[in-house]
């Protein structure tokens, strides 16, 4: 495989991540189940996982080896290809011997591929897609005139802008660094954007760190607090080979307290991913003092990865006073990704009213899909004034399926009667009484 042919189906992944799961979870949520009655006790019944559909497309002819590329077709084959993602699921190789041939085009071509996107792409996710595939072709010749074509091509406002600039930025500053610096300091400090600068600052400092790390770092003093977070972030994703890592990670020492933080935290998480147990010797290897803030972005990363593991993670050394909170972070978390072994862990732990909020969080998770599971949870609170709240919320959302096994389950609650009126009315707006004032005062 062409090492450029995967930077290519890694840019396109990035830029469907950018257009499509910013802020949203794509995870299959797996059915969970109930806790008994009893507070402070809970069992799993088994879950039905749901079928998962791949969609394909036909693939098209295979081109001839021979004679200049058909540059019109090979736009049209990748829009078959890219028309996989659209719901989230991914075909690589198909996209793979698509893009390979993209790929190979010559300067000329890529003006020619970007005059037929031009022409005859309309959806504005797979435009945004073709334009930062080609677009950081043609940086790696000429990152200004790519730039400018980008900005042309922008539509104020558009988070799919991001795509474009990432593709752009990424390639030109690992091009020529000095030269985007001087860019990013004349014209392309701020785009109205908030977004798209933010992002921009990172894969500009990318870029420089991956050519000269120091030069990097003495930059970042320059930039307001914003925007030095996220310089930061690009600094730490160059460094992402072992070398490089351990490069960064030596630097850090010497560095102010909110650098080194920030650097570190950033690494563990991106490590924490790769290679989680690499990750967690690193920190454990850490003076005491300075773990908790690296465990807490490491486990937050290996929540969605390896749920088990971060949880555990987060609990190391946590005070007690800290632990409601991390317990319900959890559940959030991981009960969206897997609500059954997520109710698994939360019986494994030891019980007592630190859990309540994670119980209740964990009720209103699986009401819609089981019900009678999520009244359990939310009886199984223990605080005797959150207990009815959390009963009554599951009451309310099984109410509307199924009223008869509702108003069963709600009378076996174990509320007092008044407790049971006030979660049948369900939440009223309060009227506030308005006392008339007379034009006298009186």
């Amino acid at each position: 495989m062409n090492r450029k042919h995967v930077v290519l189906v890694i840019a396109y992944v990035g830029s469907l991540a950018i257009a499509y799961w910013m802020g949203v979870g794509t995870s299959p949520v797996r059915e969970l189940t109930p806790p008994v009655t009893t507070a402070g006790s809970a069992t799993v019944l088994p879950t039905k996982e749901k079928p998962e559909a791949v969609s394909r497309a036909d693939d098209a002819a295979e081109e001839g080896k021979a004679g200049k590329k058909d540059v019109r077709m090979l736009i049209a084959k990748a829009r078959l290809e890219f028309a996989t993602g659209m719901g989230g699921m991914m075909n690589i190789r198909g996209m793979l011997r698509a893009i390979a041939p993209i790929a190979e085009l010559d300067d000329s071509q890529i003006q020619e591929a970007l005059a037929e996107v031009e022409k005859t792409v309309r959806e504005p996710q797979q435009k945004m897609m073709f334009y930062s595939l080609l677009l950081g072709q043609w940086a790696e010749t000429d990152g200004p005139g790519a730039m400018k074509y980008a900005q042309a091509k922008m539509e104020k406002g558009s988070m799919f802008n991001m795509g474009m600039t990432m593709s752009v930025l990424g390639t030109w500053a690992h091009r020529d660094p000095e030269a985007v610096w001087k860019w990013w300091q004349t014209e392309g400090a701020d785009d109205g954007n908030e977004q798209t600068h933010r992002m921009a600052v990172s894969a500009v400092f990318a870029g420089l760190a991956a050519n000269n790390l120091d030069a990097a770092l003495a930059r970042v003093g320059s930039l307001d607090e914003q925007s030095r977070s996220m310089a930061l972030n690009g600094i730490a994703q160059a460094s992402s080979d072992t070398a490089g890592r351990q490069r960064l990670l030596d630097r850090t020492a010497s560095l102010p307290a909110e650098q080194r933080n920030a650097l570190r935290q950033t690494v563990a998480s991106q490590w924490a991913m790769s290679d989680p147990e690499a990750a967690l010797a690193w920190i454990h290897s850490l003076p005491a003092d300075e773990q908790k803030p690296v465990r807490d972005s490491a486990a937050q990363m290996m929540l969605m990865s390896k749920p088990a593991v971060g949880a555990e993670l987060l609990l190391e050394g946590a005070e007690d006073k800290d632990k409601p909170q991390i317990y319900d972070r959890v559940v959030m978390q991981w009960s969206n990704q897997d609500a059954r072994a997520a109710g698994e862990w939360l019986t494994k732990q030891p019980q007592g009213p630190e859990l309540d909020n994670a119980r209740m969080t964990y009720a209103r998770s699986i009401a819609q899909r089981d019900p009678a599971a999520a009244m359990d949870w939310a009886r199984s609170v223990q605080d005797e004034k959150q207990r009815p709240d959390s009963i009554g919320t599951v009451y309310q959302m099984w109410r509307g399926k199924d009223p008869t096994a509702a108003e069963a389950a709600l009378n076996a609650a174990g509320l007092s009667a008044e407790q049971m009126k006030t979660i049948r009315e369900g939440p009223k707006a309060q009227q506030t009484k308005v006392p008339v004032v007379l034009n006298n005062g009186k």
